[in-house]
């Protein structure tokens, strides 16, 4: 006899509970990004009745329609695209929490996983990360592309110890520490006159169409929009892009110009050229993590992040002083 699926949730039915389990949601998921049964039971390795009685008794246990079925086929109603966002969270717990026993059985405890949503993965963040396996070469790390606005619940589930990126909102239990500048450019289709030689400033992007990322807020394109209105003007928003990568293609292609961290320079689609951006601030990169996480490789890192920080702004002040001491 096999064994019974524990329940993932539960969820309220007219007074009554139903259970969830892992094997519903991978199939509710499916057939959610395949739109269509058949595709779907062929990706599971099952039958298509089966999988059409697993649909229908989700949607009767969470007493709602998850699906509409339309002359075409089939689309998500708004239940099912709510629920699929949390599905893709809950399948990827419960692997991760296999995967998490499975390495203290094994004796690797020491990793750390880190998630990213930002052009500084090219050059910052692995930087930092660098110096960091430098000290602690037994720690292993793992990076995952998470968008700013849900690594605070990936924290809070423990699929990430950390999480790098920009403008990040205060939130209770959250440490945010700011670890890196870095410089501003324009990224322009070849040819322009903004590519000219001359000094570009904010002042130059007035009337230009501009792409900015990521759409989801908030984010860098935050910042640039309030440079721009800083500097007397609000920004002409041609496109507004997922991610750094899609917005370097909109530049590409002509459609506009974009502002853009010194860490972004490092990828060069064909044809784009970056011109630094005088008299703008630096864009900031911030790493946090959750204050009540006591995992081991964690607090090494976190104690690794002070150090260096300290250690940047003693750098700072000596520099400081000795370009005083030059110009006596």
């Amino acid at each position: 006899m096999s064994e019974r699926p524990q329940p993932v949730f539960r969820v309220a039915d007219t007074g009554r509970a139903a259970a969830v389990d892992s094997r519903q949601l991978e199939c509710f998921i499916a057939v959610a990004e395949e739109l269509n049964i058949n595709r779907a039971a062929v990706r599971l390795h099952m039958t298509q009745p089966p999988l059409t009685r697993r649909i229908q008794r989700l949607e009767h246990d969470v007493g709602v329609e998850l699906f509409r079925r339309t002359p075409a086929g089939m689309e998500l109603a708004e239940a099912g695209q709510i629920l699929l966002e949390r599905a893709y969270r809950i399948v990827t717990l419960s692997a991760r929490a296999v995967e998490r026993t499975r390495q203290a059985s094994i004796g690797e405890v020491g990793h750390l996983s880190v998630g990213y949503y930002d052009s500084a993965i090219l050059d910052a963040i692995p930087a930092i990360v660098s110096e960091f396996r430098h000290q602690h070469p037994d720690i292993k790390v793992s990076f995952e592309l998470v968008p700013n606005r849900a690594q605070v619940d990936y924290l809070r589930d423990k699929l990430l110890h950390v999480g790098f990126g920009r403008d990040y909102p205060q939130q209770q239990g959250v440490v945010c520490r700011t670890v890196a500048v870095e410089n501003l450019y324009v990224a322009v289709r070849e040819p322009s006159a903004l590519a000219s030689g001359r000094p570009v400033t904010v002042a130059d992007l007035r009337g230009r169409p501009l792409v900015v990322y990521p759409a989801s807020r908030p984010g860098f394109a935050d910042d640039v929009i309030r440079m721009c209105r800083s500097a007397g003007f609000s920004p002409v928003i041609a496109v507004e892009a997922d991610d750094v990568v899609a917005c370097l293609a909109y530049v590409a292609i002509g459609e506009a110009m974009a502002v853009v961290p010194s860490s972004a320079t490092r990828t060069r689609p064909h044809g784009v050229t970056f011109v630094p951006l005088g008299g703008a601030p630096p864009a900031t990169l911030e790493c946090i993590s959750l204050a009540a996480n006591a995992a081991p490789a964690l607090a090494l890192f976190t104690r690794f992040l002070d150090h260096r920080c300290d250690a940047l702004k003693a750098e700072k002040v000596l520099r400081t002083v000795r370009n005083s001491i030059g110009h006596q």
